[in-house]
């Protein structure tokens, strides 16, 4: 599969305002690594830093010699690198693994993580600016343990250079600044959950090595690459559900549940965290644990696919009253997404709704848009039409 690149090239809009003070806020003191066991790991090495944004010194100087000639064209930095990307990753497929810049030259492949790095490579080599989106997109939903993870993939902007010429202004306030927005895998009916900085991009990137260890049971090289995470972002709630996972899978059920209950009570939480805290629950029998987390669950604001995600896990218990409520809820913020009317159908048919079922399958196939998933719905309502 060959990569795809989307370039978004972003204008410049500021008006006159004056500047305020905000209040400083007090920020939460609690930090993961006192949470931890320990004495169940034996710290391994992993990749520095350093390593993560190095370039070969051919690739170096083959990239400086395009930016020369594109520059004699009077071409944007920043859309200089997208065009070196564009020619470069043509050849790229896509590939689960997190590698570093010079990894993903090396294999020709890599996931969108890879790509950010290699992105960012390029820039500092050129001096410029860097900013990060997460995109939810379809989720991955795990069986094993019951655990639900929600697929999230990085997107770049590199700004353009400020010119030279140009004196801030105190009270000019720049809403948007030039440059150019960079997705390497698009899909459609990805939505934007956030904005992400460089420290989110090297912790997500130790974070993905660490599941990945976890994956194969290396739990040694799984807890070091979590502490290096938990360097770059000390309260990601996903790093706290992550050490939780690991205790609990080396059978340090209580520790987990003290890294679930302490992010918690300081508001570090997400829907993968509040979600793997109550399969814990379940496996330790707390019922009250079970309803409480049922509550923090139910008010959280979540996306469309988080909810897609919950309703899966539902389904899957047998849970179908509450597997339908959330499907509903998720099409009602996002009337767009076919999953959403094919997981529905899927519910309506063991409710006994096979009309409905029809008419829910007829509006998945009218919304899909990939050939793959939409043979897969037709396949569906032929056999439903079968059984008449």
């Amino acid at each position: 599969m060959k990569i795809k690149t989307i370039l978004i090239v972003i204008g410049f809009l500021s008006v006159a305002g004056c500047s305020s003070t905000r209040a400083p806020q007090v920020q939460p003191q609690l930090k993961l690594p006192p949470l931890l066991n320990h004495n169940l790991f034996k710290t391994q090495e992993t990749v520095s830093k350093d390593e993560l944004f190095k370039l070969p010194e051919a690739e170096k100087s083959k990239f400086l010699a395009f930016v020369a000639k594109q520059q004699a064209s009077k071409i944007r930095m920043d859309i200089i690198v997208y065009n070196y990307l564009e020619n470069k990753l043509s050849d790229f497929s896509y590939h689960g693994d997190t590698l570093t810049s010079m990894q993903a030259l090396d294999h020709g492949h890599g996931n969108c993580l890879s790509l950010a790095v290699l992105t960012q490579s390029y820039a500092e080599l050129l001096g410029l600016e860097t900013s990060f989106q997460e995109v939810t997109s379809q989720p991955v939903y795990a069986k094993e343990d019951n655990l639900v993870y929600v697929a999230k993939h990085f997107r770049t902007k590199v700004y353009a250079p400020e010119e030279n010429d140009t004196k801030k202004d105190p009270n000019i306030i720049s809403f948007v600044r030039p440059g150019s927005l960079i997705d390497y895998f698009p899909s459609r009916g990805s939505m934007y959950s956030g904005s992400a900085d460089i420290n989110d991009l090297i912790s997500k990137f130790y974070s993905n090595l660490a599941a990945a260890a976890l994956a194969v049971k290396d739990y040694d090289l799984a807890y070091s690459n979590i502490l290096k995470a938990n360097k770059y972002t000390p309260k990601d709630p996903e790093l706290f559900n992550l050490a939780a996972v690991l205790h609990r899978r080396i059978g340090d059920s209580q520790s987990a549940k003290s890294i679930y209950q302490a992010a918690i009570e300081n508001d570090f939480t997400s829907i993968n965290l509040l979600t793997n805290y109550q399969s814990l629950a379940e496996q330790l029998g707390d019922k009250q644990l079970i309803s409480q987390l049922d509550k923090e669950l139910f008010y959280k604001e979540k996306d469309p696919y988080e909810l897609l995600a919950m309703a899966k896990n539902d389904l899957h218990t047998g849970q179908l009253y509450k597997a339908k409520n959330r499907i509903d809820l998720a099409i009602t913020k996002a009337p767009y997404i076919a999953e959403l009317y094919l997981e529905l159908a899927k519910i309506r048919h063991q409710q006994g709704y096979y009309q409905q079922t029809k008419t829910l399958l007829e509006k998945a196939i009218k919304l899909e848009r990939n050939e793959q998933r939409l043979n897969l719905y037709q396949a569906k309502l032929l056999s439903l039409r079968g059984n008449e």
